[in-house]
């Protein structure tokens, strides 16, 4: 199957509208920029127009080629012969899975981060809490 092929299946798009829900469920500017998408004002195919999400991308990608740079040619040549057929099992996991199962995660993994809970600081010992939990 050919990259158009995949990305215009029935399979392709019901990948596609899982990714711009997850997406829209994570907020930022590519969360955003996936609502408009959900809420058919904008295109995915602008995604990459659009400056905020751009400036994330570029940013995530330079990341992606440092380690990929850092691979032996080997595993470098093994990884690219596997990527098409890789391709090919994320679409079908993204467009199997349960979308409305998966944001309500995210939802409710991001809603602590959105909602600061209330504080009495006059008890806390900052000395034994973890450098982990939030504020």
């Amino acid at each position: 199957m050919t990259g158009h092929e995949i990305f215009g299946s029935e399979q392709g798009e019901r990948a596609r509208q899982t990714v711009m829900r997850l997406l829209a469920a994570t907020g930022g500017a590519a969360g955003d920029f996936a609502g408009e998408v959900l809420a058919g004002r904008r295109r995915p195919h602008e995604l990459l127009a659009h400056g905020p999400v751009l400036d994330e991308f570029v940013q995530e990608a330079r990341d992606w080629w440092r380690i990929i740079d850092a691979l032996p040619a080997e595993e470098r040549q093994r990884l690219a012969g596997e990527a098409w057929s890789s391709l090919e099992r994320q679409v079908g996991e993204l467009a199997t899975l349960d979308a409305d199962d998966a944001v309500a995660k995210l939802e409710k993994l991001s809603a602590p981060a959105r909602k600061p809970r209330p504080r009495d600081d006059e008890d806390d010992d900052w000395s034994e809490r973890s450098y982990l939990e939030p504020l």
